[in-house]
Formats: C-alpha cells, sequence, structure tokens
C-alpha cells in the first residue's frame, strides 16, 4: 500500500464521502489512490478556489470533513481565499497538497532565501500557517500517519477549522509503513461548566426584566441545534443570531427576532439595543452583528459571553462583563437539561414587545419602491416571491454584493432549510461551487443559489463543471448592472465619482444568455416584475441545474440600514444600530416603554 493509499483510506474512515479537485501531475499518486475508493466521488471544478468553497460548502450541509486536493505551486496558492473563508468560519477541511520530490524543494536545498527549487514548486505551508488550524509537510512515509491523524484531530475538534499537509511526490508514491508513529493528542484543558455554574446562569436570565439570547453559527458547529433548541424553547427567551446562523430557528418561530446589525431587520436591533441582559452563545462579534460603533453596542444589556476560542473572548470590544471558556458540546445540552426549573421567569410583556417589532417592522413593510410592472424587480420583491414558492426542503445559498444582505433581511427560513453565506469573508463568487458542494452531499435535494451579475464573473468557469455533474441547483443571476453596493458607497459618500464598479468606469459583463447557451446551461429570463413569478416557477420546476437571470433594480437601496457619516478628518461614524435609515421617529426610551406599558407609542417613517 502506498503513502496516498493509506491518505485517501484514512480519510475514508471518517465517514466523508466526496472530494473536490483540480487535477495536477504533482498530485498524481493521491488522485489515484482517491479515484479508486469504492463508494466514494471526487467532483473536477476548473479552479482550485472553487474546489475549496465546495468542500466548505459540503462540510456545512453534512457536518462531515471536507476534503480539497490541490497539485503544487499555483494550484496550491490558488487554495488561500477558500482557505482563508474556511478558517474564519470555522470549517473542517482536509486540504492535500502535491509537492515537488523532496531532493528537489526548497526545504531540502537548505539555501536560505531560495525563491525555487523544484519545478512548480512554492512552498505552501509557511503561506498558510496563519490561516490554518495546521500546516505541515508529510516529510518522509514514516511520518505520513502521524501528521495525518494530528491533522484530522484538529480539523474536528475544539473550534473546527481548516488543516493542510503537503505531499512530496516521492512520499506519496512510497510504500506505507505499518509500525509508523500515531498522533496520540493530549487531554483538552478546556473549562467545563459545573452544574451551579450552569444553574447560576439560567438563574440570572429568569431574574432579567428584558432576557435576549443572541446566537452564533458555533451552536452548528458543536452540532448543538436540537439542545439548542429544546434550551430556548423551555426557557421562552427570545433569540436573535448572526448572519451565518439565520437557520438556527425557522423564521416564524416564536421565539427568533432576527438578525441584527448595520444591514439587518429593526426588530432584531430594536430588542439587542432595548434587552438588559444579554446571552451571547457561538458568536464571533463580527461587525456585520455589532456595528461599527462597539460602544453603542447593546448599551442598556449586562453582557455574557460564551465561547470556546479563547482569542475571540480576548477580542470582543462592546463590554462584556462576564466570560465562559466553555465548549456548546458540553454546556449547550446542560442548559437545555436545566432549563424547566426557571422556565417561568421570563416577564411577559418582553416578549410580547419583541414579537410586536418582529411583525412590525419586517421587511416588507420598508419603504421598497417597486415602479411599474414592465419595470426591472426589486429585489425585495423578488425574495418575497421566492419565500412563496419554495417547499422548505431547499438549501439557498448567496455570496457578496446585494444579495447578501438582501436575503439576509428578507429570507424566510422554513421547514428544514439551510442558509449558507461565506460569512467573515463575504468573497465574490462563492456560492455557485458551494451551491455544487451541497448537491454533492444530497443530489435530491434542491439547492437555490443566488448571486450578483458581478460575482457570477469571478468563477463562471463552474458553469461547466455544474452542467458537466448535473447537479440540482437552480442559479438566480440578479443583473444590475454589476457592482451595485460599490455604486452606492461611491454615490454616497464619494459625490457619485464612480471608479471601477460601471461600464463608463472601466468594468463591463458579458450577455449571460449567451453564456449560458456556450455551456449548454439551461436558461430562463425574468425580464420585469411582471414576468417574476413564471420565472421563479419555471427555474423551480426544472429537472437538474438552470440559470435564471433576473433583472434587477440598478440602483437597489439596501433598506433598512445604519447610516454612517464620512468625517472631516477621513474617518467613518456610525449610528447606533436602533437608529436605522428610514428614519422611524422612536427613540429608545420609547422601546423601552413598550416593554412594560400596555399602550404602545405611535410611530411613523419620515
Amino acid at each position: 500500500m502506498r503513502v496516498a493509499d493509506f491518505i485517501a483510506k484514512t480519510v475514508k474512515q471518517t465517514g466523508t464521502d466526496s472530494a473536490f479537485l483540480l487535477s495536477g501531475g504533482m498530485m498524481m499518486h493521491l488522485m489515484d489512490a482517491f479515484g479508486r475508493l469504492e463508494n466514494f466521488r471526487y467532483y473536477c471544478n476548473h479552479h482550485e478556489q472553487a474546489s475549496a468553497m465546495a468542500a466548505d460548502a459540503y462540510a456545512r450541509q453534512t457536518g462531515k470533513l471536507g476534503v480539497c486536493l490541490a497539485t503544487s505551486g499555483p494550484g496550491a496558492t490558488n487554495l488561500l481565499t477558500g482557505l482563508v473563508g474556511a478558517y474564519q468560519d470555522s470549517i473542517p477541511i482536509l486540504f492535500l497538497t502535491g509537492q515537488s520530490k523532496r531532493a528537489e524543494t526548497i526545504r531540502a536545498s537548505g539555501i536560505v532565501g531560495l525563491r525555487q527549487c523544484g519545478f512548480l514548486e512554492a512552498d505552501i505551508v509557511p503561506i498558510v500557517e496563519s490561516v490554518t488550524k495546521y500546516a505541515a509537510v508529510i516529510e518522509s512515509p514514516e511520518r505520513a500517519r502521524y501528521h495525518l491523524e494530528r491533522a484530522l484531530y484538529l480539523a474536528q475538534s475544539g473550534r473546527p477549522g481548516p488543516v493542510l499537509l503537503d505531499v512530496p511526490l516521492d512520499v506519496q508514491g512510497a510504500l506505507f509503513p505499518e509500525n509508523s508513529e500515531h498522533f496520540i493528542p493530549e487531554p483538552a484543558m478546556i473549562p467545563v461548566a459545573q452544574e451551579e455554574e450552569i444553574d447560576d446562569l439560567l438563574q440570572r436570565i429568569a431574574e432579567a426584566q428584558r432576557p435576549l439570547i443572541l446566537a452564533g453559527h458555533g451552536i452548528r458547529c458543536g452540532g448543538q441545534i436540537a439542545a439548542f433548541r429544546q434550551f430556548v424553547e423551555r426557557m421562552q427567551v427570545p433569540v436573535i443570531t448572526t448572519p451565518m446562523a439565520k437557520d438556527l430557528l425557522p423564521s416564524r418561530h416564536p421565539l427568533f427576532i432576527g438578525h441584527p446589525g448595520p444591514q439587518a431587520v429593526r426588530g432584531a436591533n430594536f430588542a439587542l439595543q432595548t434587552a438588559d441582559l444579554l446571552l451571547i452563545m457561538g458568536c464571533s462579534l463580527h461587525v456585520q452583528t455589532t456595528g461599527y460603533e462597539a460602544d453603542l453596542f447593546a448599551p442598556n444589556a449586562e453582557k455574557i459571553q460564551i465561547d470556546l476560542d479563547p482569542s475571540l473572548l480576548q477580542k470582543q470590544k462592546i463590554g462584556v462583563q462576564t466570560q465562559y471558556a466553555w465548549d456548546v458540546r458540553q454546556y449547550v445540552p446542560l442548559l437545555g437539561e436545566r432549563a424547566n426549573r426557571f422556565r417561568d421567569g421570563v416577564p411577559a410583556p418582553w416578549m410580547e414587545a419583541c414579537r410586536r417589532w418582529k411583525e412590525r417592522y419586517t421587511s416588507r413593510n420598508e419603504p421598497h419602491v417597486l415602479g411599474e410592472p414592465s419595470a426591472p424587480i426589486n429585489l425585495y420583491e423578488f425574495v418575497e416571491l421566492l419565500n412563496q414558492s419554495l417547499s422548505g426542503n431547499e438549501t439557498i445559498l448567496t455570496d457578496a454584493g446585494q444579495p447578501y444582505y438582501v436575503l439576509g433581511q428578507a429570507l424566510e427560513i422554513k421547514g428544514s432549510q439551510r442558509y449558507l453565506i461565506p460569512g467573515s469573508l463575504a468573497e465574490m463568487g462563492w456560492a455557485l461551487p458551494a451551491a455544487m458542494g451541497v448537491s454533492a452531499a444530497d443530489r435530491s435535494r434542491p439547492v437555490i443559489a443566488i448571486v450578483g451579475d458581478g460575482s457570477l464573473q469571478t468563477n463562471i468557469q463552474e458553469l461547466q463543471s455544474l452542467v458537466h455533474h448535473g447537479f440540482n441547483v437552480k442559479l438566480f443571476v440578479i443583473n444590475n448592472g454589476g457592482y451595485a453596493s460599490i455604486r452606492t458607497t461611491q454615490a454616497k459618500f464619494f459625490n457619485g465619482f464612480y471608479v471601477a464598479c460601471t461600464e463608463e468606469s472601466g468594468v463591463t459583463l458579458p450577455d449571460t444568455a449567451k453564456i449560458t447557451a456556450a455551456y449548454g446551461l439551461p436558461y430562463v429570463h425574468c425580464p420585469d416584475r411582471s414576468a417574476a413569478v413564471q420565472a421563479i416557477e419555471k427555474t423551480l420546476s426544472h429537472p437538474g441545474p438552470v440559470l435564471c437571470e433576473v433583472m434587477a433594480q440598478r440602483d437597489q437601496r439596501v433598506l433598512p440600514g445604519t447610516p454612517s457619516q464620512l468625517l472631516a478628518d477621513g474617518r467613518m461614524r456610525s449610528q447606533a444600530l436602533h437608529e436605522m435609515a428610514p428614519v422611524v421617529s422612536i427613540t429608545l426610551d420609547d422601546l423601552l416603554s413598550e416593554t412594560q406599558a400596555e399602550t404602545v407609542p405611535q410611530n411613523r417613517q419620515s
């Protein structure tokens, strides 16, 4: 058995059944070994970046290890964007890169400052060490078992994340020594939540007048969805989530209020800003959740943060009073088990106020400009029509640009739906290859990907992969004339002086219909509002992959949003999260009064 065969068989034993790759000569033994595995599929992409993103989404959809292979040099460096995204979003992926023969590497030469030794060689390990949980060269056949077992353990333990093993060509093809060294992990020194600490935490929630839970993607990373739902339903505490955790609860769950942030929903921001106790669980406190002005975040709340990652506990800037370094796998089930004795502690007026804000300030109630039936569609109207057309068993994905914000505000999660986004990095072009990763995980599952016309270009080559594999992906391309988010920023802060975002300023896009024809991909056209319902139904009912081009408003406004001001010294200053535009004439004092009084203050948009 070759070292490559040992690697492939060991990876399969983790439970994963798919790998994503772009072939290359320096990984020839790895490709051969994975290709020979029974009941294991490999999927070919046309760019290593896309392979990384597909492996990312496969891991998110299944909860299993993602696997991505790439060759040496440019193959390895092309992984970087997808690898960084997985690292920031806590996604367990094993990256395997081929490398030149050991004697032809910079490492073997011992020459300081040598830029290259072998053909197609780049020393990838030091490049990725800061964005992986573990990165190593398998320097000999005798060390293959140790490095692989260590990488697999670290990828999936603690806070998950990607790992990378660089495998020289002559190590891949060498015979595997069966008596080689194992990796034996040291006992994890993770603080364990004690029952009395859990009871104290539950008591603090019960004694609060306006308790609120801010839940993040860490809940799902730890596989604690059911335990989390048990906890919040027994305690009857309102919940807001980060954008990545939007699918922790169905949108119409009575305890779910929405997700907060500078481009989020008013109801969640109102609840956040008026809460007197905020329990933060598995959340990195990204600025897309907290806003850019940390001193204005949840000003009335005692803040309790629970996170396994000590760097996140150290990073927080919002004035957290109490922190626990607990693992969600251990403390969330305890919260659910012991919550019954505290379930009557949350005041009804607070819960009722949160529900009123959620219903009163839905996305559909914002002053969106729709236009004539023959006009390009408003993206919020499109998402509302899509909500009505989906059955509840789909996975919906989007990436950067306006769809990222609009779907976060307007998409309603129902049934067993999943919602996947490139959370921290928000990279353009993520959703198309990610949709293929989801479809590879479950070929029968409907997969909906919504991308901007600009984002499509950054991984457009994957349309061929989509067609080749016949994935059940419905790709909606929002045609708003390119980089709408950049145009909005430049219109607001630079008096409409456009750079690199319009045809006149240097950006043009091809004819989408002609592109789909070249790839042999079925095409649906949605020219205006009047055609939207039929176009959506036709796209969703089409068997296999299909692309629907949606002609959308060029100057789409993201509503609501927290305004920012460009100061004279060049700094940006944002409003508090509850002070969103369009302005609603209701103050923080008014909101607080709604949590206590029977009469509800009248308000209006101005």
